[in-house]
């Protein structure tokens, strides 16, 4: 079940680290690993951690410790392709940030950029912002990112979905987890609460 506010998140792994822990390097990787894992016969998926990205930065753990932390995935569908996942962030912006951009945040960090400040992986929720800047408010918005200062901005909508479509005028680069994956017009995000489970 998704976290509520204020309410304890995970549980203390008691005994020995399993065995069958599946090791992921990055953002990617993990959902990758998942996705893959999803179909199992048995439904049961097994613990999985994760070295680096922008999900560990937002976890604020190496990756080693004890703790079992449920997780959300996320799912996207560009164009009406296949479902392809994430568990950090889908980033939506043609070049040089021109024009409308999404950024779509389950992590609340892409890199050095606090883009998702409400952002938790485990509330079965994505915070999506959404908008055009011109030049000058790009510049500022760039500058006001690693603290979250950009927001609120009049030009930019900020909404919490547990679901989230959208149409671009013109075809726009699309990345999820730091991997681009094609220009598209339609992007879709499905959330799936309660996915997999990281130690961290």
């Amino acid at each position: 079940m998704p976290i509520e506010k204020g309410e304890p998140w995970g549980e203390e792994l008691h005994g020995e680290v399993p065995g069958d822990v599946i090791r992921c390097s990055d953002d990617a990787s993990l959902a990758e690993a998942v996705w893959s894992r999803l179909d199992g016969e048995d439904g049961a998926l097994p613990l999985f951690g994760i070295d680096a990205g922008d999900l560990s930065t937002t976890l604020g753990g190496s990756g080693s410790g004890r703790l079992v932390l449920p997780m959300d995935l996320c799912v996207a569908r560009l164009d009406g392709g296949e479902a392809m996942p994430f568990v950090a962030h889908l980033i939506a912006h043609r070049r040089w940030w021109h024009g409308e951009a999404a950024a779509v945040m389950n992590a609340a960090w892409l890199g050095e950029w606090y883009l998702g400040p409400r952002a938790h992986p485990n509330d079965g929720l994505v915070d999506v912002t959404l908008g055009a800047l011109d030049v000058r408010q790009r510049w500022e918005a760039r500058r006001r990112a690693p603290s979250a200062s950009h927001l609120p901005h009049p030009d930019l909508s900020v909404t919490r979905r547990s679901s989230w479509s959208h149409r671009f005028d013109r075809a726009t680069m699309v990345e999820l987890d730091g991997h681009r994956v094609g220009s598209h017009h339609d992007v879709s995000v499905t959330v799936m609460p309660d996915a997999f489970r990281v130690l961290n």
